[in-house]
């Protein structure tokens, strides 16, 4: 991949070739997407526009044939990117990575007109199923399937939109500015602006109207990358060994939803105590 992103940056037919490629292949049009990204990180969204344009024709294609990811996919990490360039600010590029999916979840019953109420009806029946036995709560949750069913699918495309990004830096770093991306990544912290409202919409969700409840995968992202972000720095802070990120990681991929709970907890809790900065300082890197 990295071999790829490197010949992209030699030219800009070269980079449109690279990105578009990708783009018009099943299972690669996130490579494509973070070449995009990599190439508005370094030369900004005027020199970068026409090779996004030229890139983005397979994902118009994909569109055409009922898949809207990868054109999705592409656009919504080349926003991120530009917000990334003129901002310099990746905590505020995380918050804005929830406004694009806020704008994938209304998008998706325009643009899954078919198979989104098909799933919406499968998952329905099996919690039918799976309840028939507590009438009292399936009549609570059936409002709220269809919804958070959106919500999922909006926060899954928000989550590799930021991905895609965090690619693109990482070889913006490697190729032109060795560490930055570590360095900035590991400081990611989110202001209580954000993660406040947010927490007290995640306590009051099941009193919020259902569509407005759908929202809360979505909103979750940016806590859960900057919870990664904070044992990151921790374990960089403390000279903890790198191992510790490792058992972090699989404990996310084995323990799933509970693993993404502590992450958005303790992100909240960071917004208000700055953990790193509390550290002893001859700790510091």
């Amino acid at each position: 991949m990295k071999k790829l992103a490197q010949w992209a940056m030699t030219g800009r037919w070269q980079a449109t070739v690279a990105a578009g490629a990708c783009l018009a292949i099943p299972l690669f049009f996130w490579l494509g997407a973070a070449i995009l990204a990599l190439v508005i990180l370094r030369y900004g969204w005027q020199q970068a526009a026409q090779v996004v344009l030229w890139a983005l024709l397979p994902g118009i294609t994909w569109l055409a044939m009922g898949d809207p990811t990868p054109l999705l996919t592409a656009l919504g990490t080349s926003a991120l990117a530009v917000v990334l360039r003129a901002t310099i600010r990746l905590d505020w590029t995380v918050m804005v990575s929830a406004v694009s999916g806020i704008v994938v979840y209304f998008l998706l019953p325009l643009l899954l007109p078919e198979v989104l109420p098909q799933v919406k009806d499968s998952s329905e029946q099996l919690i039918a199923e799976a309840l028939k036995e507590q009438p009292e709560l399936l009549t609570q949750l059936q409002p709220l399937v269809a919804p958070m069913i959106s919500g999922v699918l909006a926060a899954l495309h928000a989550l590799v939109f930021m991905l895609c990004l965090l690619l693109g830096r990482y070889w913006q770093s490697t190729f032109y500015n060795p560490g930055g991306f570590g360095a900035e990544f590991k400081q990611l912290r989110l202001p209580l602006a954000f993660s406040l409202p947010v927490m007290l919409v995640m306590l009051t969700a099941g009193q919020l109207d259902p569509e407005l409840a759908g929202l809360m995968p979505v909103l979750t992202i940016p806590l859960m990358l900057a919870g990664l972000a904070l044992f990151h720095g921790l374990v960089s802070q403390t000279k903890a060994s790198p191992n510790w990120m490792i058992v972090v990681y699989i404990g996310l991929f084995v323990l799933g939803q509970y693993m993404y709970t502590l992450l958005i907890f303790v992100a909240c809790l960071d917004s208000a105590w700055n953990f790193r900065a509390r550290l002893p300082k001859d700790t510091a890197d």
